[in-house]
């Protein structure tokens, strides 16, 4: 195969994220499976995405409209002029495959594809998968899964992992659990909060409240990732316990200091938690389409990597339980550590990239 390959990553950090671990790939090997250029297909909104400050290849920028309100009744007149530049943008730069990484921003590129029959690869993040991959799973020649489907979905495909960028994989493949922790030397354990882009403040909030048990203040150390726009809220009604910081660009630092995390279910935060052998405790976004955090959660929960909270509410309790049970018996974590690191791969991002294009150098 020659000319170019698009990875068509746009929406959500969820689709971006494993995106670009694609391009980083395909960019330093893009000989070896056949192609002369890779590009980034992505939103104008999301030029400011971290993974996208530095990007590995050019990144193509589009602005199709979201679907959604007043909107759906014009959709396919407001598609159609992006959609007209992205055809004549890929065929100037001779776009020969489309990688597509879900979310209705990939729309222009595989339809491209569709239309001139080019091939198409899809990437399908969660346990639950998207309406594109639904519904264009027909036309794709191969389907890359990051973790096993729920057992209502019978799409073929091939379950590979999550593709993990570059920065953020660990240089030493272990559990985060300190061996003096299980020999009773380390008096704290180090829970790292992660509230994600959704719902965040329930999060933070049930944190904080979690901390007035004095038991666990005296046994956690807990890092809060606040948000941005939620940090000067959080930071106020924090106590001197808790170390709360609004975004970190570089994640890998906060997975080597925790032991656990506690998170939303999302494919990308809990693919980085698995590489690093981190137990978690998963509080899925109810909202989420398709409720596919639930899902993900399920899926982890059932293997024994994570425990799962399903709630709506900053009400502490079950999360005081489990933490609670846990306070002298930390080889409950180490074991979770372990599923975790057993269930990750590491090298999902070429593995992913060898399946789509090994047979078509």
């Amino acid at each position: 195969m020659s000319g170019s390959v698009v990875i068509a990553a746009g929406g959500t950090g969820g689709h971006i994220s494993p995106g670009v671990a694609l391009a980083e790939i395909l960019s330093e090997k893009a000989n070896v499976f056949g192609f002369e250029n890779v590009y980034i297909h992505s939103l104008v909104r999301n030029k400011n995405n971290p993974d996208l400050l530095q990007p590995p290849c050019e990144v193509l920028w589009h602005n199709v409209p979201q679907l959604g309100g007043l909107k759906t009744i014009f959709y396919p007149v407001l598609f159609l002029i992006p959609f007209i530049k992205t055809v004549l943008q890929f065929r100037r730069l001779h776009v020969n495959a489309v990688i597509g990484m879900g979310g209705y921003s990939s729309l222009p590129a595989i339809l491209y594809a569709i239309l001139f029959r080019k091939p198409l690869y899809l990437c399908e993040q969660n346990c639950v998968p998207g309406k594109i991959t639904r519904v264009f799973s027909k036309f794709s020649k191969k389907i890359a899964f990051s973790f096993p489907l729920a057992e209502e979905f019978q799409i073929p495909g091939k379950t590979i992992g999550n593709p993990i960028r570059g920065r953020v994989i660990p240089e030493h493949l272990n559990i985060r659990q300190n061996e003096n922790l299980h020999e009773g030397k380390k008096n704290t354990i180090n829970v790292l909060v992660l509230g994600g882009s959704q719902g965040a403040r329930q999060l933070n909030q049930m944190i904080l409240k979690t901390m007035e048990n004095s038991e666990i203040a005296s046994k956690y150390k807990f890092r809060l990732l606040t948000g941005t726009n939620l940090y000067e809220e959080t930071k106020s009604r924090a106590n001197d316990g808790a170390e709360i910081i609004s975004y970190a660009n570089d994640m890998k630092p906060n997975y080597e200091w925790a032991n656990l995390v506690v998170a939303r279910s999302g494919a990308g935060v809990v693919a980085e938690c698995l590489v690093f052998g981190l137990p978690m405790i998963l509080i899925p976004y109810p909202f989420a389409a398709d409720n596919h955090q639930k899902a993900n959660a399920d899926y982890l929960e059932k293997e024994g990597a994570a425990v799962t909270i399903h709630s709506t509410s900053d009400d502490p309790t079950p999360l005081v339980k489990y933490l609670l049970s846990w306070k002298d018996h930390s080889e409950v974590l180490r074991e979770m550590g372990h599923v975790s690191l057993a269930l990750s791969n590491v090298n999902a991002a070429y593995q992913t990239v060898s399946y789509f294009f090994s047979e078509a150098k």
